[in-house]
Order: structure tokens, then sequence, then C-alpha cells
């Protein structure tokens, strides 16, 4: 008894329709399917699209909402051990886009960019408690334009760009109008940012500068930083709440010197 192979043409078609099978499974792989993976404690709620271009209708992060979250997700990179997005983020109002390069070191966010309230971002569960602490709940909108943002082991590397938030008001025990400001991160390897007003009640000049970061071993996990520089009441209303930061001098400013982490 004689088997019959097959056809050259035959076995060509039948590779042919398993790889286009392949390919096919690869490039619609369903986003549901692949956020199985997401590690604890994130959770993606009405998963929509494909691994390469999807979405989440809500992030989740140890069931706090992060908010809805799309990914165009670029194949070639994976093959270097590259993973590279487009990736746009929204909530009640708020928005953001950027780009995203990742390695299994380090992590580099381009042209982030978008606008967000205030009460919106301090609302996220990914802040550290050390920030969360220096950061009062307030009022305000921000209009964020970062060319870069570098990680490295979960600490900030790098930032370069602008963040300017307009009618600042602090709701602590009082409600104070703080008025309009901006920082500006310069470019470089040194995380150095210049905080100014743009008009309102107080007239500031100051420095933000990282003084533990990256390979410090005794660091906390949000870094700790310095403020320095100085404030001046236009507000008469103002003059006697800047006290706390001691006495002013001939020009009416006060020196500014705080240190969080």
């Amino acid at each position: 008894m004689s088997l019959a192979l097959p056809s050259r043409r035959a076995a060509l078609l039948v590779a042919a329709t398993l790889l286009a099978f392949l390919v096919g499974a690869v490039i619609w792989f369903p986003a549901a399917l692949a956020l199985r993976a997401l590690p604890p404690p994130y959770l993606c709620v009405d998963p929509m699209g494909t691994l390469w271009r999807g979405s989440c209708g809500d992030l989740r992060m140890g069931g706090a909402s992060i908010g809805a979250m799309s990914w165009t997700l670029r194949a070639l990179p994976l093959l270097r051990a590259r993973l590279e997005a487009e990736i746009s983020w929204t909530r009640s109002g708020s928005h953001l886009d950027w780009s995203i390069e990742a390695t299994s070191s380090a992590i580099e966010v381009r042209d982030l960019r978008g606008e967000a309230d205030v009460s919106t971002m301090r609302a996220l569960p990914i802040w550290p408690p050390s920030l969360l602490q220096a950061w009062s709940p307030g009022e305000g909108r921000l209009r964020i334009d970062l060319k870069r943002v570098g990680l490295q082991a979960q600490r900030l590397t790098r930032i370069e760009g602008r963040v300017d938030v307009d009618g600042l008001v602090s709701l602590g025990r009082e409600r104070w109008v703080l008025g309009d400001y901006r920082l500006d991160w310069r470019e470089g390897p040194d995380l150095v940012g210049r905080l100014s007003d743009r008009g309102g009640p107080l007239a500031l000049d100051a420095t933000i500068v990282a003084v533990a970061m990256g390979d410090v071993a005794d660091a906390p996990p949000g870094g700790a930083w310095r403020l320095e520089g100085k404030v001046r009441a236009r507000d008469p209303a103002w003059r006697i709440r800047l006290r706390v930061f001691g006495p002013a001098d001939t020009a009416g400013q006060h020196a500014l010197s705080i240190e969080w982490r």
C-alpha cells in the first residue's frame, strides 16, 4: 500500500495558510486576553480593541480608578526588547497624551501634553504618601507640556518642559486664592525647575531642586526635594500669612526654604 504525498504546491498552500493564521492571531490578538497578564493591583475594566491598538474603559489600581486609557503599541521595537507606544488618558474632563519608550531598566516618556484639573490629578492612586502629605487639596487647571521625563528603578532621572497652573486655590482650613504659576524644568540631567508666578496675590520666584534622587541609597520612593526663593505679597491680606516664613526684607520679600520627601 502506498501513501500519496501532497504536491509541493499543496504543501506551500498549507504553509501559507498556517502563516496567515498565525500572523492574524498576533495582529488581532484581543486586548481583553492580553490585559489578563496585568500584574496586581492593576485591573482593566471594559477592554476593547487589540493588543496593538486598544483601550481600557477604566484602568484601576487597588480598586481605585485611574481613568480611561488607550494605546497604540509598535511591534518592531519588541524584537529589540524595547516597548514603544503612544498612550492617551482621560478622566473627568482631564486628558493627557504621551509617547513611551521602555526597557527592562529604564522608562522615558516623551511629549507629555494635555490639561487636567488639580483635584483630579491629586485623586489618582499613583502618588507616594509623602507627596500627598505635601500636596494639600485645591482647585485649579494644569496645562502640561513636558518634552521628556526619565525614570529608572522607579526614580525620576530627568524632567524637561513646562507646567502651568491657572486659578490655583488652596482648600485647607480656609479657602486661599493663590493665582497663576509656571514651573519650567530646564534641559539636562539635573532635576532643577524654576517656579514663578504669572500674576495674582503673590510675587514668587523660586527654584525646585532634587536633593536625593536616582542612585542615592537612602532616597525615599518619591525623592527628596527643596524649594528656595523669594515671595512677596501683592495682596495686603497675604502680608500676615507670609509671616510664617519670617520677617520680610526691605523690599517686602520673604525668604523661602522648604524641603519635603
